[in-house]
């Protein structure tokens, strides 16, 4: 990996680093750092640029932060009703850091104006799929997840359950590459067990 490229990976993990810092305790930073790494692997095998991905991955749920102030991250519905907010704030701080000309000189306009739309839809299932990038952060944002090596849930038994019932309905149909698909296929099955195990 080039100097150049390893300068632009830090630029944008410092950004994302400074709200997800302030997010959800134990979670936000471990899952971006998870879905950052799906998304490099899966980009990879699909021939995308990865610049855009995991930039995308890193900037995700920067949006999250101060949602939480007077709510419970660890209840799966308080998370839900806040997801569509959490991608518009997103999206204007991936804007934001895109303004200032450090950031501007090293991505392209096109880089840019991808980076930005991933963010602002990457959790708005009736917007989703219109682009193979979309599909790719919506696969590594789940597999970032349920990586049990790299993230551990913060949910209890019932919020759990209703998360995996959650992601059968809406993540897992979507899934489309084969990296993505063979990834969910090791991960999925260890999550669900974890959960099982937790049961009162």
């Amino acid at each position: 990996m080039s100097e150049r490229i390893r300068g632009i990976r830090a630029n944008v993990k410092d950004y994302a680093l400074q709200f997800l810092r302030q997010g959800r305790e134990g979670w936000d930073i471990e899952h971006t750092r998870a879905v950052a790494y799906y998304a490099e692997k899966i980009a990879t095998s699909e021939g995308l640029d990865t610049e855009v991905l995991i930039a995308a991955a890193w900037l995700h749920d920067i949006g999250y932060y101060g949602l939480f102030e007077d709510a419970d991250p660890a209840q799966y519905t308080h998370i839900t009703d806040r997801k569509q907010l959490h991608m518009i704030i997103g999206a204007k701080l991936a804007e934001k850091f895109f303004q200032t000309p450090e950031a501007a000189s090293l991505y392209t306009p096109q880089q840019i104006q991808k980076i930005v739309h991933l963010v602002e839809v990457h959790d708005d299932f009736e917007k989703l799929g219109k682009s193979r990038e979309e599909i790719v952060l919506m696969e590594a944002d789940t597999l970032g997840s349920i990586d049990l090596k790299r993230v551990t849930p913060t949910f209890d038994y019932k919020n759990g359950i209703n998360y995996i019932e959650a992601l059968k309905g809406k993540r897992l149909p979507r899934f489309q590459t084969m990296l993505g698909k063979q990834f969910l296929a090791e991960l999925l099955p260890l999550f669900v067990a974890y959960f099982e195990k937790k049961k009162p």
